[in-house]
């Protein structure tokens, strides 16, 4: 039997490459042949580091053209190079990932006549709280479009996410599945060994989050809560692994709280092994203002480690209050310290937290849903809905 073609599109980086590279290492090599198209203006460390390794698993071709601000010159230019290879390579399936992708992509999908042609959103943009009114009227037009004219089916990370693009009107409810994201299932240091890496004290609770300090994020409301938590329990440390625009306001909010806060709250900067370290807390922190399906808190529920989430797409699916974290509303500091302490105070077992893990976010789930769909046994094809075939 020929194996199936498929093409991959990426332009973004962060929790959208991870997802591809997680995929690419998934899909059965004696079932499919594998190309990936990514942009090179935004590629992290992690991604470049990893090319070598993830040749033996895809053809890579870059796109210097494949940018995220809006370039008309660049837009026509990765179009092209983007036809060139469908042309070129014949897929029986192409799958973008992200807005830009997805636009490219799904325009060259068509204009070529691939026969199936996916997408995975990530986080649609209108989902941004800072984009509105015309911005946020052009990106809903653009998303309703492409899915109504050429998209096979749109994997949504969240059921969220997809209620999101279905309040939207953006096509039909069987042009949609939810695929959550999910990571293998790979071993991480113990609490002392993830403490003793972080140069934190081998007793005592410890709160931490390892996000970019973007306003995404919120950053600020991690501060305010580490600030209140602190304040009353001296013995709790918070940490703080990621660096970004933000980092400068919350270390002059830490230093302006007065008392000790500024040393109870230890903010770490970029570490390569962020996904691992997290052993290390006691409770995760996350204070995100939107998501589609944040790794992190995967990585978290891995370790063992439960989670303090607000109440958001993405958050909220994976955290469920009183099995394995606590949830509380975006930008609510003060809801948000009361939600840590009681996790703190009565904490889920680490085997509940893990098997919430076990149960929704192995990477094995999630390849085989897609897998499933490149090869027309997804909803599309109706035998098995998407659902993990192992």
């Amino acid at each position: 039997m020929p194996k199936t073609k498929v093409l991959l599109i990426l332009e973004s980086q962060g929790g959208s490459r991870r997802h591809v590279v997680d995929l690419i290492h998934g899909l059965d090599p004696a079932r499919f042949e594998v190309t990936l198209i990514y942009g090179t203006s935004r590629m992290d460390k992690q991604f470049i580091e990893g090319l070598d390794d993830l040749a033996r698993y895809a053809r890579l071709i870059p796109c210097d053209h494949l940018v995220r601000p809006i370039s008309p010159k660049d837009e026509l230019a990765a179009l092209k190079q983007v036809r060139c290879v469908i042309r070129e390579i014949r897929p029986d399936v192409v799958h973008c990932h992200s807005s830009k992708a997805g636009i490219i992509g799904r325009l060259a999908a068509k204009l070529e006549h691939v026969p199936k042609v996916f997408y995975t959103p990530h986080a649609y943009s209108f989902q941004a709280p800072e984009f509105g009114g015309k911005k946020r009227v052009v990106f809903v037009g653009l998303e309703r479009w492409f899915s109504r004219h050429a998209t096979t089916c749109t994997f949504n990370v969240s059921a969220g996410e997809r209620d999101a693009a279905l309040a939207e009107k953006l096509d039909a409810p069987s042009k949609f599945d939810v695929i959550v994201n999910g990571i293998p299932d790979e071993p991480v240091p113990s609490r002392a060994q993830a403490r003793a890496a972080l140069g934190l004290p081998a007793d005592g609770k410890v709160v931490g989050v390892t996000a970019r300090m973007v306003e995404q994020k919120d950053p600020m409301t991690f501060a305010r809560i580490a600030a209140a938590v602190t304040a009353a329990d001296p013995t709790v440390t918070f940490v703080y692994i990621g660096d970004g625009p933000l980092e400068q306001d919350v270390h002059e909010y830490l230093n302006a709280a007065g008392g000790d806060v500024a040393e109870r709250v230890r903010l770490l900067g970029y570490r390569e092994d962020a996904d691992a370290v997290v052993s290390a807390f006691d409770a995760y922190l996350l204070t995100s203002l939107y998501e589609g399906m944040p790794y992190s808190l995967i990585e978290a529920l891995r370790a063992g480690v439960p989670v303090v989430t607000t109440d958001v797409t993405g958050n909220n699916e994976v955290v469920r209050p009183g099995v394995n974290g606590e949830l509380f509303p975006a930008g609510d500091a003060e809801a948000g310290a009361a939600a840590v302490r009681r996790v703190l105070a009565e904490p889920p077992t680490r085997e509940a937290v893990r098997g919430s893990y076990l149960d929704r976010f192995t990477a094995d789930r999630m390849v085989d849903a897609i897998a499933a769909h490149y090869q027309g046994l997804g909803r599309d094809g109706g035998r098995n809905g998407g659902k993990s075939t192992r």
